[in-house]
């Protein structure tokens, strides 16, 4: 029997005046961004609304129109919108994530666990979230009604970046860009895989966090490891897997223990999956129910797993499922 459920797409047309472009999200879909939202802020202290006018100044006004128009779609304030959006750099407290960057006959493929909380909350409010320009593909990302930022996120230039969180000594850069914000602009503005990479390597983010990066050939497989100010590299080695959980692997080990069992790089989620692809060395097919068994394993999957997530960037093709035992 299938543990996993297959969640519904809201699609936004970026031609559509933004005054407008909620105006067709269906009611239930407003309802559940509204519930997530809740839940977030009884999570974050309300002096945190803050924060949404630093995040503002930060991100040049890029969103502020946005995170008004969600907010009237969900009934928040647009600093409650702000806030959920950057709950990343706010708090890692509990984390996990899983990712699988994959050699396959028809090009690479990404498949991750999104492990993050109020993890029911999140299945039940998860969506996939499709946008267009011109009657063409954009970009697509796991999200949910209310979503700015990305955690997983896919391009109509050829590429996809997945969001693991990591913690380290350099603590929160207040100056530097959200990193939700930061994936979603790179999404947006990147001209290819190569540009990406760049603009997720040299630009000063606000938390730490392990991004990897796909493109449209095997090749292009890479894990950048980043601290506010810092970045380190990791490519595939050949076709084998290129494997993602909590830790840094380039950089200078740093601690890191939550969601993971030792402060020395060692994690039983990477072990499982280092275990499951170590004899891989060249190009395999794989069916998305073959890699979501793997999701679901019980030594990847986590209590807190809130979504499986895969996407193959030659393709186009992103596809969201979340855990069924959290969707009832």
């Amino acid at each position: 029997m299938r543990t996993w459920v297959e969640c519904p797409a809201l699609d936004i047309d970026l031609d559509v005046p933004i005054e407008q472009r909620y105006l067709s999200i269906p009611p239930e879909a407003a309802r559940r961004g509204h519930e997530l939202l809740s839940a977030i802020m009884c999570e974050i202290p309300s002096t945190a609304l803050t924060l949404a006018d630093a995040t503002r100044l930060r991100t040049a006004n890029r969103f502020h129109r946005e995170a008004c128009e969600l907010a009237r779609l969900t009934g928040e304030s647009w600093r409650a919108v702000m806030v959920a959006n950057i709950s990343y750099d706010l708090a890692l407290s509990t984390y996990g994530c899983s990712t699988i960057a994959l050699a396959t006959p028809e090009g690479p493929i990404v498949a991750r666990n999104m492990d993050w909380w109020p993890e029911d909350v999140l299945a039940r409010t998860s969506y996939l979230i499709r946008a267009s320009r011109g009657g063409e593909f954009a970009f697509a990302h796991a999200g949910w009604p209310g979503a700015i930022g990305m955690v997983s996120g896919l391009s109509s230039r050829g590429f996809a970046v997945v969001l693991n969180a990591v913690s380290c000594s350099e603590g929160v850069s207040p100056t530097g860009y959200p990193v939700m914000l930061h994936i979603r602009r790179v999404i947006e503005d990147a001209a290819s895989f190569e540009a990406a990479v760049k603009m997720l390597t040299e630009v000063h983010v606000a938390a730490a966090c392990l991004l990897t990066v796909v493109g449209t050939e095997n090749a292009e497989r890479v894990v950048i490891e980043r601290t506010p100010r810092r970045a380190a590299l990791r490519r595939a080695d050949g076709d084998r897997p290129l494997l993602t959980t909590n830790h840094y692997r380039a950089l200078e080990q740093e601690i890191a223990t939550d969601g993971c069992e030792s402060e020395d790089g060692a994690c039983s989620r990477y072990e499982a999956l280092l275990e499951r692809f170590g004899g891989v060395s060249q190009p395999a097919a794989y069916a998305d129910d073959e890699l979501l068994a793997i999701l679901t394993d019980p030594d990847v999957m986590q209590d807190i797993t809130a979504q499986h997530v895969i996407i193959r960037p030659r393709q186009r093709e992103l596809r969201l499922f979340v855990p069924a035992r959290l969707v009832g």
